[in-house]
Formats: C-alpha cells, structure tokens, sequence
C-alpha cells in the first residue's frame, strides 16, 4: 500500500497526532434563550502555539492565550472550530487519527444531523413532533461515555490523583 507523503498529508498527519495528544474533539451544547444548540467542535490546548497557528492557517479560528497567575507555569494556547468550521478540520485529519477516531464519528454525525435539520425540509422522514434534540443529546452522551473511556484502566476508574511523596 503506498502511502502519500507530500508535505499536505504529513502537515494533516501532524495535526492529527496533536489532535490525538493535546486536542479534543466532542459536541458543544449551550442553551441561549431557552433553547439548546449543538455543535461539533475540535480543539488544541498546549504550552506551544505554533500547532495553533499552523491548524488556524489551514481552517481559520482564533487562537487564545491565557497567563497563568503562577509565573513558574507556561502559558497556554488554545486553538478551536466549532460547527461546520470543525467538520472540515475532522474530516482532513480523519485518516490519520489513531486515537480520537470514535470521537470523530460521533461528531460528524451530530453535526451532520443538525445541518439537515437547517434544510428547507428538514427530517423528512421523521413525524412532526420530532424533536432533533432527542438524539443529539444521545450523541453527546455517547461523547461523554467515550471520552470517559481513557480513565478506565483494567475495569478500574482511576478518579483520585496520585500521592504525592513528601
């Protein structure tokens, strides 16, 4: 099997090992005026941002920094697209992604529901009292589940931190 090595796919390659590190992939969900919203959203968090600015220059975002109060600690950069901006972010690293690809699934599909939902027609297929909501809630949960999934070590949740040798 050849595999492309043109700088592109190395630079998505690399994305998708940052992703994979020190990045999030999940669904948002936020309540304005009494209404829930949904979206797919990708991130990087980290002490360099030259990951940011590489991943904002090929899909847009801003890139926030935040000085801790501890002058002993770095700073720390985020980097992150949410909605339709994500879904091309995910999709162009999707391939190379080891670890975060459930995570990828499952946001492509919420933001794949909620962009029918924004059809002149929106789910054709479902009654009238259909509530979108419904299943994407489920899809978060399914989120949440799998992101709680890195924790589990040998069917042990490990929740406490380690001690700390005095």
């Amino acid at each position: 099997m050849a595999t492309d090595t043109s700088p592109e796919a190395l630079t998505l390659a690399y994305l998708a090992g940052v992703i994979d590190s020190d990045g999030f992939i999940s669904i948002n969900r936020s309540t304005r005026k009494g209404r829930l919203y949904f979206g797919a959203v990708i991130g990087i968090s980290g002490t360099r941002p030259q990951p940011h600015e590489l991943a904002a220059s090929l899909w847009g975002g801003q890139i926030y920094c935040y000085q801790p109060k501890n002058p002993r600690h770095r700073a720390q950069y985020q980097w992150s697209r949410q909605g339709e901006g994500a879904v091309a972010a995910i999709l162009a690293i999707q391939p190379y992604l080891r670890i975060k690809q459930e995570q990828a699934r499952i946001a492509l599909e919420a933001q794949e529901h909620i962009s029918e939902g924004r059809c002149e027609d929106p789910y054709p297929w479902f009654g009238p009292d259909y509530d979108p909501n419904v299943l994407l809630n489920e899809l978060r949960d399914e989120m949440v589940f799998v992101l709680n999934q890195g924790r589990r070590i040998t069917s042990r949740t490990w929740d406490q931190f380690p001690a700390v040798p005095s």
